[in-house]
């Protein structure tokens, strides 16, 4: 992900990449040649620079706490890939070290920037699907690998924090708080080989959603899905089909109409990760508020940690419960 956003701020109009950071300083300094960067493996020589403005965090969800209080000391303007906090006390940890902070902060939800999401949205917002009863959001992955520190839980959160984390900030932003999550997966079982796990979520609506997040498909693969169902029809997204999204009104089909109505996609040139960075970027110039939030995050990421504690339970949980 850090090859992503490095490249997206390289791209933005009067911003400068100064640095590029990692403990392996071969690995930053392949990066910092394509955005014409300085290669380090020492924090101090960022935070300590007073020409850096910006520090973008994308080291491991584990070491999230200690690099967001260095950030926060320096009195930088910090992007924070997601997820924010690996568990429950670096959570309450990281929200009382940004509460009251006067930079700007933005976690990297990024599916909030991409097209098809934001005109799902819109759709569901308007009221153009009426009263929503079902929501099914699947992306499914490739396993990152034993030897990453993504197959390690204790690091990463697996599948559930890391992967669905996406769907499950999409969910809150989009439909609201939930009552209750039902989670299974191999996240604990099949460790070190792959992952998996499905959540049933019951919202404060009464709406019911199912999100399916995997870590066992063909490695480079890339598939998500959403399937949207109200009372004035149904919305459909698949990454894979030609047709971006679908739109199947109830009015039609009581007219025994079969023609379906495919929304226009965006130009190829579209890229979210430049849009969440340009949104960033904006928001410091302007000194505006992020579309997403410290407080956001850690609300998705509540979410996930009653998710892996009803999967490690085998039972419903309740939202606000505390479980274990």
């Amino acid at each position: 992900m850090g090859n992503c956003l490095a490249k997206a701020f390289h791209k933005m109009p009067g911003l400068t990449v100064k640095y590029v950071y990692s403990r392996a300083l071969p690995r930053a300094q392949s990066l910092a040649q394509q955005v014409r960067a300085e290669p380090v493996n020492e924090v101090d020589r960022i935070y300590g620079d007073g020409e850096v403005d910006i520090v973008v965090v994308c080291l491991p969800t584990h070491t999230r706490l200690e690099t967001l209080r260095t950030a926060i000391q320096a009195r930088k303007h910090v992007f924070c890939e997601k997820p924010l906090a690996l568990n429950k006390a670096m959570a309450t940890e990281i929200s009382g070290l940004l509460k009251g902070y006067s930079m700007t902060v933005m976690v990297g939800q990024v599916l909030r920037f991409f097209w098809e999401y934001r005109r799902l949205r819109e759709m569901i917002q308007s009221g153009a699907v009426g009263q929503i009863g079902t929501i099914r959001l699947s992306r499914c992955v490739g396993y990152p690998g034993s030897a990453s520190w993504f197959g390690h839980p204790e690091k990463s959160g697996g599948v559930i924090l890391d992967l669905l984390i996406h769907d499950i900030d999409f969910l809150l932003w989009t439909f609201g708080a939930i009552n209750q999550v039902y989670a299974r997966s191999l996240t604990y079982t099949q460790q070190g080989k792959l992952d998996y796990a499905l959540l049933n979520i019951q919202m404060e609506s009464g709406a019911l959603a199912h999100l399916e997040g995997s870590w066992a498909h063909p490695v480079g693969s890339f598939h998500q899905t959403v399937e949207i169902c109200g009372s004035r029809g149904m919305l459909s997204y698949d990454n894979l089909s030609s047709k971006s999204l679908e739109w199947v009104p109830t009015v039609e089909l009581e007219k025994q109409v079969t023609s379906r109505i495919s929304l226009p996609e965006t130009d190829d040139s579209h890229n979210p990760y430049f849009a969440e960075v340009n949104h960033f970027v904006d928001c410091i110039r302007n000194q505006r508020t992020p579309e997403v939030t410290y407080e956001d995050a850690l609300k998705s990421c509540a979410v996930a940690f009653l998710a892996i504690e009803s999967a490690k339970l085998g039972t419903p949980l309740q939202a606000g419960q505390s479980a274990g």
